[in-house]
């Protein structure tokens, strides 16, 4: 094993049934490995896998690192901590000037004017949370008729 890594940077949770992350992600384009810091590389420790649900109403899953996810959310490291597995932290909300970030039970969220991340997408505690979202981001975009 390389140096720095773990068992479970190995091998992301439910690695084992990754049809069913596609089946819950309905109205996504599930890129499959999309990388948004820049290139393609190998899963390394610290890559999480994000559903990006966009204000346009898209999703898609995107695999990135912390310092990626700063960069694009304008967020300091020590705010993406609250969202962290491993660590214990009580049910959490902190506002930014860019970006609100949520660990609320089993909704992991990092909320922008344009975007929202959200990490256990596939969790099925999450999976309702996600289709209301949804739901929501549509009706704004296309409000429904008043006929």
């Amino acid at each position: 094993m390389a140096r720095g890594t773990s068992p479970q940077a190995a091998a992301p949770p439910h690695a084992e049934d990754e049809t069913a992350g596609e089946a819950n992600v309905r109205s996504a384009a599930f890129s499959g490995g999309v990388n948004i810091s820049g290139g393609h590389r190998k899963k390394a420790a610290g890559v999480k896998s994000w559903l990006v649900l966009h204000s346009t109403g898209q999703a898609q899953v995107v695999e990135a690192e912390k310092h990626a996810i700063m960069r694009r959310t304008g967020l300091p490291a020590r705010d993406l901590r609250i969202l962290d597995p491993l660590l214990s932290y009580p049910s959490t909300v902190l506002g930014r000037e860019r970006a609100i970030v949520t660990n609320l039970e089993h909704i992991k969220a990092i909320i922008t004017a344009q975007e929202v991340f959200l990490l256990n997408s596939r969790d099925p505690l999450v999976i309702p949370f996600i289709d209301e979202l949804e739901r929501r981001i549509l009706r704004i975009i296309r409000p429904p008729s008043r006929w």
